[in-house]
């Protein structure tokens, strides 16, 4: 009922190399002008797809658009939709896509087959019930190199025969712009005279993805070049990384070349592409009587800026007329730029000492500014019995102006965090300062250790501080400020420090600018103006006598208050968020604590079934931290393991405290990584990250 399907006999290439024996698979030779019509008539012939391709295509489609993975789910539905359109606009008999073998391609054809069935589903539901379509092949185009791997070939032929494609194979030597050419000029519209040759606009669909050589300023769609038989380029997976075309293939089980699984993550051909270095397993050869190197499957290369690491980079030859197209050797987009200037951002970055990438650029440069550097609050010793105390806070601080070097200014420094009000504990109120703070003292290397929540009780608050002053190097306190009642931080901090509730005269003076409450007639000169203060001021600029207000922004911004090694922050989300981030990158170390890569293993199984190897694995490497998160409903995966180098300084007077530098580190982790890729269960790993988040 409307649309027929059947599988055509076998058929013969009209002009095909000796060694091409696969049915649908027709290798073009350029024949001689006088036989070029008969020759290439094959090109205007379309064979019906089989009903069991046809049928599996418009399921695989279904699969695709109901795909709730919040990793590549976006990106699958945008490609379709490109595809929708390009159909849409050139037809079935008019988009033919890139199948050279390489991951990109692979990705491309299986987006093609269901789109291009689900465009005929479309027509059926549209057509009269006495209406007849024939399904027509999906096509694709290959050209032949001499020096191509055996394996790509051999999948390529494998992918023809098992998804019935309609290959059109250009024989060695026919170079990129005449086999378009060709196929461009014989695209005719059907059953016209012989006597007009009318072409139809062709949509070529290829892998091309914003990170290539050669991608330019391309757009999903884009005319081919000015020097280029005219047709459009077609991109639907351009805004893909290296990550999301991993996730894809192997979440939805597709086939792929199994090179991929033997180190190399970008095809050229036999002559110019090696498995990437970044897959190297170390120690490790293929068998043990061979000194090959064995190397880690494609996908689990996390810094995807070596994506390409494994090509062997050709001379360029100089010369100002002459374009370079990728043809065949680059398994994905096949054709050139249209700008000379490449604007690959993930090239661009391969010359970086490994040492350097994927690290957050913040912890590489940090901000050199004297007037952040820590230094002890300015006191006055009054010859009580805390003089001594007093004096002694600088033993958690240092100042670049004097010669203190003591052991806690060179280490990591530890921070804790007390959350202080009745509305986080009864539920009324979320607590996000906690993530906040976490993420800044991360971001700048201070370990998080401690987070507590107390109620607005003076007691409580001080009992934690008393506990968390021996437990950390510096106290960070959220909420309990402000001129009500249930402010009561402020004094359970003069109370733990044993300093008493004095009036501030820069705070007053603060107060009275800022909100702008004195009396129009009062003089900024007295000295007596702070007593025109509200009470509610009062109350705010009553302060813990040795107390600075540190300007950690600018004179603009309001100051953070510290008392000793506590700073005192507001509770409301939006200013915390703020003020931690200064709080963070002052009391960081000022030698350059440097974090290990982290890496996050993607995993399609429970937890519960790789408890063993993760426990083997955290014994086995104690200077690594392992995590692992459960993800019970999540529809894709089922585990998230993350991998951290346990954080030291490389300053060499510690190195007796064990003290790992960055490189150090990184070997500790990648040793651990290597254990679980090799222990995991079989078909578990979905994918490997460079990434502190777990979703």
């Amino acid at each position: 009922m409307g649309i027929q399907s059947t599988q055509d006999p076998t058929t013969s290439s009209t002009s095909t190399s000796s060694e091409t024996t696969i049915p649908n698979w027709r290798v073009l030779s350029l024949p001689k002008e006088e036989d070029q019509e008969d020759s290439l008539a094959f090109l205007q012939e379309r064979a019906p797809w089989s009903n069991q391709q046809y049928q599996e295509a418009l399921d695989l489609y279904d699969k695709f658009i109901s795909c709730s993975d919040s990793y590549i789910a976006p990106g699958i539905k945008d490609a379709l939709n490109v595809l929708d359109h390009a159909y849409r606009l050139y037809g079935p008999q008019s988009v033919v896509c890139s199948f050279n073998g390489g991951k990109d391609a692979v990705v491309i054809l299986q987006l093609l087959r269901a789109a291009h069935a689900h465009h005929y589903r479309q027509q059926e539901e549209q057509q009269q019930e006495h209406d007849k379509t024939t399904i027509i092949r999906p096509r694709a185009l290959y050209f032949e190199h001499a020096d191509e791997f055996p394996q790509v070939l051999a999948y390529l032929q494998n992918s023809v025969q098992q998804y019935d494609l309609d290959m059109i194979a250009f024989d060695k030597g026919i170079k990129f712009n005449q086999g378009l050419e060709v196929l461009v000029q014989n695209n005719l519209v059907p059953q016209q005279s012989s006597s007009t040759k009318i072409t139809l606009p062709m949509g070529f669909v290829l892998g091309t993805r914003v990170g290539d050589p050669n991608a330019g300023d391309q757009g999903y769609f884009c005319p081919s070049s000015h020097y280029m038989p005219p047709f459009m380029r077609v991109n639907p997976i351009l805004e893909w990384t290296y990550g999301q075309v991993w996730h894809f293939l192997r979440v939805f089980s597709l086939p792929y070349c199994v090179l991929y699984d033997q180190g190399y993550t970008s095809l050229g051909t036999t002559k110019d592409t090696n498995p990437c270095p970044a897959l190297a397993v170390p120690g490790m050869t293929v068998t043990q009587n061979t000194t090959l190197p064995k190397y880690w499957p494609a996908y689990m290369l996390q810094d995807w800026s070596q994506e390409r690491a494994g090509r062997i980079k050709k001379e360029k030859k100089k010369s100002s007329t002459t374009t370079a197209t990728t043809k065949d050797n680059n398994k994905g987009d096949n054709i050139p730029s249209t700008s000379s200037a490449p604007s690959n951002k993930a090239e661009s970055v391969i010359s970086i000492p490994s040492a350097l990438r994927a690290t957050d650029p913040k912890q590489l440069i940090r901000k050199k500014q004297d007037e952040l550097a820590i230094s002890p609050v300015e006191t006055q010793n009054d010859g009580g019995e805390n003089a001594d105390n007093d004096l002694d806070e600088s033993c958690w601080s240092y100042d670049k102006s004097s010669n203190h070097s003591l052991a806690s200014s060179v280490e990591q420094r530890t921070a804790g965090l007390l959350v202080i009000g009745d509305e986080i504990l009864k539920g009324a109120t979320a607590d996000t300062n906690t993530q906040a703070a976490a993420k800044a003292f991360r971001e700048n290397s201070v370990l998080l250790k401690r987070v507590v929540v107390v109620s607005d009780d003076q007691e409580a608050i001080i009992n934690e501080i008393l506990q968390m002053q021996n437990e950390v190097d510096i106290l960070v306190t959220s909420g309990g400020v402000g001129p009500t009642h249930d402010d009561v931080t402020i004094k359970s901090v003069a109370a733990a420090l044993n300093q008493d509730l004095v009036l501030h005269e820069e705070m007053a003076l603060l107060l009275q600018e800022k909100m702008n409450k004195t009396d129009n007639d009062s003089n900024s000169n007295d000295n007596n103006a702070v007593v025109e203060l509200t009470e509610a001021q009062r109350k705010m600029a009553t302060l813990p006598s040795r107390s600075k207000l540190r300007y950690l922004a600018d004179k603009q911004d309001w100051p953070v208050l510290q008392c000793r090694n506590i700073f005192i922050l507001p509770g409301v989300p939006e200013f915390f968020t703020h003020k931690i981030e200064y709080v963070a990158d002052y009391v960081s170390s000022d030698i350059e604590l440097e974090r290990s890569t982290v890496y996050k293993v993607i995993l399609s199984v429970d937890e519960t079934s790789i408890v063993t190897v993760l426990n083997t694995a955290v014994e086995a490497h104690p200077d690594v931290t392992f995590g692992s998160y459960p993800f019970v409903s999540h529809p894709e995966f089922k585990t998230v393991l993350t991998l951290e180098g346990r954080l030291r300084s490389a300053e060499p007077e510690i190195f007796s405290r064990k003290s790992f530098s960055k490189p150090q580190m990184d070997h500790h982790v990648r040793m651990a990584l290597d254990y679980l890729l090799t222990h995991l269960p079989e078909g578990s790993i979905l994918r490997v990250e460079n990434d502190d988040g777990l979703l």
